[in-house]
């Protein structure tokens, strides 16, 4: 079977990886994979959208220019061209809120007439949630009950055609070795990556200025664009947008991953949780929507740790008990492996192509 992906690729985005994720695990089960991305110059307008620093693979087409925010689901152009000669049997939309879905719409006929048109929706909010319906689709993929409940619940879903709740998946890294700075040296490292906006780094900021009394540490983090504003000794920047095997090498050689994130609405997944669950690394997340399906005992402690989101001293409390407990360390490393396996790319996939084979 060729599977072909309208998405995103290679960028520093939860679309990106989730179809980076399936795509690559279809290829090594075998299956031919093609990709239609958008060009670059349109996609990096977004705040969200960085290239990292790969080549696109040669199945790698990039075919479209994305609309604004504001401007979906008009605006943006798509090339009819290659979605129309390439063969395929399976075209996957990731539906995102730049995602030019009216100019797709006018090929959505006859798309489908020549292979199956699955949806994916990465849509966050339920005034978006129309125009996609107007479309005819094969079937449509949603990351876990709450898409269901608050965007498409209420709605005529008889164009979606199937329906499947299927999870965002966990990426399974192996044999990979660590890397730990040499400026944390005999010293507990802390490490955040990504591209967050600043204000999302103040609680951990915060918490670790007053772990500093009773500490030595040192805090590593990495951007994609431009250094955090604040200049400490205790903090390392360093500007990069590196694979995921070198994220990877970052997570397993620092102590404590801390993940900033905002606070949100929407309905939201994180799929920067999902690239490093399976690292073992214990991660500390505020208790915002991104990570409400994520459970966690009275403690706060599960596959991740949670703090209660702008309350530094909950945050600080949490930290202490990650730096000298090692039993609750090891308990928080075991529960996120286990987590990221059961929720994997390979078991993702795998329920993916049962639900096209049953469409």
């Amino acid at each position: 079977m060729k599977i072909a992906f309208l998405s995103r690729w290679n960028a520093t985005c939860g679309v990106s990886l989730h179809a980076e994720l399936l795509c690559r695990r279809l290829s090594a089960m075998g299956h031919g994979v093609l990709v239609f991305a958008p060009r670059l110059k349109s996609a990096n307008k977004d705040w969200h959208h960085k290239k990292i620093k790969v080549r696109d693979e040669k199945w790698v087409l990039r075919v479209y220019d994305e609309t604004t925010e504001i401007g979906y689901p008009y605006g943006g152009e798509m090339d009819r061209g290659p979605l129309l000669e390439e063969d395929y049997d399976v075209l996957v939309v990731e539906v995102y809120a730049r995602f030019p879905l009216n100019e797709f719409s006018e090929l959505a006929d006859e798309l489908r007439r020549r292979c199956k048109l699955v949806g994916v929706l990465h849509l966050s909010y339920r005034r978006d949630i129309d125009p996609l319906l107007r479309i005819k689709w094969d079937g449509f993929v949603f990351f876990d009950e709450r898409y269901y409940n608050e965007l498409l619940k209420g709605y005529d879903l008889s164009n979606l055609g199937k329906l499947s709740e299927i999870p965002y998946p966990c990426a399974i890294v192996k044999n990979i070795s660590a890397e730990r700075p040499e400026f944390a040296e005999n010293l507990p490292l802390f490490f955040t990556y990504g591209r967050q906006p600043y204000l999302e780094y103040i609680d951990y900021i915060q918490a670790l200025r007053k772990l500093l009394g009773d500490v030595d540490f040192k805090y590593f983090v990495i951007r994609s664009d431009q250094q955090l504003p604040i200049k400490e000794s205790w903090i390392i920047q360093v500007v990069d947008r590196p694979s995921l095997i070198k994220i990877y090498r970052y997570l397993m050689g620092a102590d404590i991953h801390l993940l900033p994130k905002g606070d949100t609405r929407g309905v939201v997944v994180s799929s920067t949780v999902a690239q490093c669950l399976h690292s073992g690394t214990p991660t500390i997340v505020p208790d915002t929507r991104y990570f409400e399906t994520i459970p966690v005992d009275e403690r706060g402690i599960g596959p991740v740790v949670k703090y209660s989101i702008g309350d530094a001293d909950d945050l600080l409390e949490k930290i202490r008990l990650l730096v000298s407990d090692e039993k609750v360390r090891e308990e928080v490393a075991e529960k996120a492996r286990q987590y990221a396996l059961e929720n994997s790319e390979i078991v993702v996939t795998r329920k993916f192509l049962e639900f096209v084979n049953s469409l």
